[in-house]
């Protein structure tokens, strides 16, 4: 049993393909690379992340994704319906990675200790790390869309919380998973679609674009510019989730 082995999909909300709002920095794009390494972490205050090392042409991009809350929960509550769970969108990036390299979801994955190179804050340089590996994601062929960000520095405050400050920075963030081969989003294997279209549209809407989410311009306030159910694996050979007819 793996790590994540708790965090299923049941009596969760289903996630919908959306568009968005208006070291190596990646121009907003589409990329199709290997996953080099995905491990587990936790923060100070208990919510779990997953760890993502991609490599596409020839140069790696990291991200840290949350995939809990501080309670272990992969959800949040509706709050126009409260007995709706929305799975948070960091679990539902990671799911998606799942399931479009290995067709399981991410409630299945095992997990080795491997040690990883991870970046010591107080040494200020890379520490090899024994750390919870997804060990049948590594390796694995995907295309993420990743997005440019433009968003203000956080400044820490005495109770140690973050709130945003007037400089900025930009930086990249995962904003939607796709199968290589078919092109097809989870949400479209979900509900049966013959074609996948959400490819297109996310390139035409967010190639070349950075995405302006700052919450204070030039020293203002203002306002800033989920994975489906997954069969148990079983020990019969099964229908690809992304094989069509």
């Amino acid at each position: 049993m793996g790590l994540f082995a708790n965090l299923g999909t049941e009596g969760l909300e289903k996630s919908e393909d959306r568009l968005g709002g208006g070291g190596f920095l990646r121009e907003s794009d589409i990329y199709t690379g290997v996953i080099k390494v995905a491990y587990a972490g936790k923060s100070d205050g208990g919510a779990q992340n997953v760890t993502i090392i991609f490599v596409e042409g020839g140069k790696e991009y990291r991200e840290t994704v949350y995939i809990t809350n501080k309670k272990g929960e992969n959800f949040f509550l509706n709050k126009e319906d409260n007995s709706k769970k929305v799975p948070l969108p960091g679990f539902t990036l990671i799911n998606d990675i799942c399931l479009c390299t290995t067709e399981r979801p991410l409630a299945q994955q095992a997990t080795e200790k491997k040690m990883v190179n991870i970046y010591d804050y107080d040494l200020k340089k890379d520490v090899a790390t024994s750390v919870d590996c997804l060990v049948d994601v590594q390796g694995q062929t995907v295309s993420l869309g990743i997005i440019k960000v433009l968003e203000n520095k956080g400044v820490k405050q005495n109770d140690g919380t973050y709130v945003p400050g007037p400089e900025t920075r930009e930086l990249n963030s995962i904003e939607k998973v796709f199968h290589t081969e078919s092109h097809f989003t989870m949400v479209e294997v979900d509900a049966g679609a013959e074609e996948a279209t959400f490819w297109n549209s996310w390139v035409e809407k967010n190639k070349g674009v950075t995405r302006d989410k700052r919450k204070i311009k030039d020293g203002s306030a203002g306002k800033p510019g989920s994975a489906p159910k997954a069969e148990a694996a079983g020990t019969t050979p099964k229908k690809s989730l992304f094989a069509k007819g």
